[in-house]
């Protein structure tokens, strides 16, 4: 029975990125990943019992984090009396549930949990490919319509998702010497990943897992093809022209250096790159907060963090309601799981990150050695990984998405597998007392810094 939930996993995490209603539309109404994690969850019943148990719950909280974050989607809507689409609602949080736990049962090997990545970067960048194919196709063909512009501002009256011309996503780049606006495009991936910021996320993580097969010396000469996937999301990420990504990246190079060779190689690598990345990416490196984008974003922060000064601050204003206090969503998923769940379900959503990095954190600081090779050598690159998705989406609002969790659930899979392998199984972190302190201070640490971060950067 595992065996077959594992390998209908496997081709239902494809599905997350090779989608072929997209490819074909004559298949656009046939569910392939529906049907297929359906059959990975059936098959996997008995274990994810085992997940839900209370003794797991305590051994590796992040499964705890996850299903708080699920109630909390239904809570926040009870709690503020929304009963709008309050099944699907919930109904949609508990399929993301299922594929996290799916995920956490299937891969419980070392050999398992290396294939899910191989088998990740590659599906990875064969969409990552085709979205390039199609960026320059459709930019070829649209900066030489003359109805362009008019295009743009109709579909950008338009819900996001009703939007059909614009398969990538048009931005402005200032103005000619007559005054008419100049227009760019910036490249989209398909599915979940259809934003600039979602799939520059994807291209840095398919980078870092490339990395970690390209120095892999079982492989031999065969690891040289991982070149291939470092090509392609380079060039994808200059087509993105997403400063999230670029921040993602550096957060990500930070974490796998810190891991793999100390603190202070990694401060002193980072302070170099830092200085060369304005002459070398363009308008890429150039982030501001006081106008333009960056301070639309912190005045959406600052509407959803006004929303919740009083009694909602425990539940929050309910689950996709952000727009109700906002002319958009938060994009940023801290600022939005705290603004729709409140401190609780903000808590939560923080936790599934928080406790495996606090867990990393304790295994360096008291030098812990992992007893399995393979996951040795895999540390940084899963460090590296969860580093780069946190910083990602303080640019994006995915605090639902399974994207999100997969991220979430490979952090707490290899966090097992290392406590599984020691040589006298047991593991590394169990919710106690001091982890609770150390988790809600944290988490209510980050939500003052974002109030007083948006009170002093704020212009209206």
């Amino acid at each position: 029975m595992a065996p077959i939930a594992y390998i209908l996993f496997m081709l239902a995490n494809a599905a997350l990125f090779i989608r072929p209603g997209e490819l074909v539309p004559a298949l656009e109404d046939f569910q392939v990943y529906l049907f297929l994690i359906t059959g990975a969850l059936i098959f996997s019943i008995p274990d994810l019992h085992n997940q839900l148990r209370l003794k797991t719950l305590r051994q590796q909280p992040v499964n705890l984090c996850v299903l708080g974050v699920t109630l909390m989607v239904l809570i926040s809507r009870v709690a503020v009396s929304d009963f709008q689409n309050i099944e699907s609602a919930f109904i949609g949080m508990v399929k993301v549930l299922l594929y996290y736990l799916v995920l956490v049962s299937v891969l419980r090997t070392p050999e398992r949990l290396r294939n899910f990545l191989m088998t990740t970067a590659i599906c990875a960048t064969i969409m990552i490919a085709y979205s390039i194919y199609d960026y320059r196709n459709f930019v070829d063909e649209w900066m030489n319509r003359p109805d362009m512009v008019q295009v743009i501002y109709e579909e950008n009256k338009l819900p996001v998702h009703e939007r059909k011309l614009m398969r990538h996503t048009p931005d402005r780049d200032g103005y000619d010497i007559y005054g008419n606006e100049i227009f760019f495009f910036r490249l989209c991936g398909l599915g979940i990943f259809h934003d600039p910021n979602d799939v520059s996320l994807l291209i840095v993580a398919t980078s870092i897992i490339s990395v970690y097969f390209l120095s892999d010396p079982k492989l031999s000469a065969a690891r040289v093809f991982w070149v291939v996937p470092l090509i392609v999301g380079g060039i994808a990420m200059y087509y993105t022209y997403s400063r999230g990504g670029l921040l993602a990246a550096g957060v990500g190079m930070m974490a796998w250096l810190s891991t793999k060779y100390g603190g202070k190689v990694a401060i002193a690598i980072g302070c170099l790159c830092a200085m060369a990345v304005p002459v070398a990416l363009g308008r890429a490196a150039n982030i501001d907060i006081s106008s333009g984008t960056g301070q639309n974003r912190i005045q959406h922060w600052s509407d959803g963090l006004m929303a919740i000064r009083n009694s909602r601050i425990v539940f929050g204003i309910g689950e996709g309601n952000y727009t109700e206090v906002s002319s958009h969503v938060a994009h940023n998923s801290w600022v939005h799981a705290f603004v729709e769940l409140g401190f609780v379900g903000g808590t939560f959503f923080f936790g599934c990150f928080f406790l495996t990095a606090y867990t990393f954190l304790l295994m360096k600081r008291f030098r812990f050695q992992i007893s399995h090779p393979e996951l040795q050598r895999l540390f940084p690159y899963v460090a590296a990984i969860l580093a780069e998705w946190s910083m990602g989406i303080c640019t994006l609002s995915r605090c639902y998405v399974p994207s999100t969790y997969m991220v979430v659930g490979l952090g707490a899979a290899f966090v097992n597998l290392v406590g599984f392998y020691r040589s006298h199984p047991r593991p590394l972190v169990v919710l106690n007392r001091y982890v609770v302190v150390a988790w809600v201070t944290c988490s209510m640490a980050l939500l003052i810094g974002a109030y007083v971060f948006v009170r002093l950067f704020v212009r209206w």
